[in-house]
């Protein structure tokens, strides 16, 4: 049986700070990027403020760590929305 290689970050940052991080990174990357990216996804590095895209989230949390495999990553969409919506059952 194949098992998932299970990735351990420390939580090295607080709630907040981890929440402030974000915040200005996706920021920056908002101000960086051209308005026809503002639907694909972002994974953002949130020692360093480096990111991958991607058009799902599956696709750029997989690019994330195959760069960055042990590091605390962001994710959402470039102009802030969800990667996921649940419409009910």
């Amino acid at each position: 049986m194949a098992m998932n290689r299970i990735r351990e970050t420390r939580p090295d940052l607080t709630r907040r700070e981890f929440s402030r991080r974000a915040r200005d990174f996706l920021q920056r990357i908002q101000e960086e990027l051209p308005e026809e990216k503002a639907h694909e996804v972002v994974a953002i590095n949130m020692e360093t403020g480096e990111y991958v895209l991607a058009k799902s989230n599956a696709e750029a949390t997989e690019a994330f760590w195959e760069r960055w495999p042990d590091v605390l990553m962001y994710v959402c969409r470039v102009d802030g929305g969800p990667t996921v919506k649940f419409h009910g059952i």
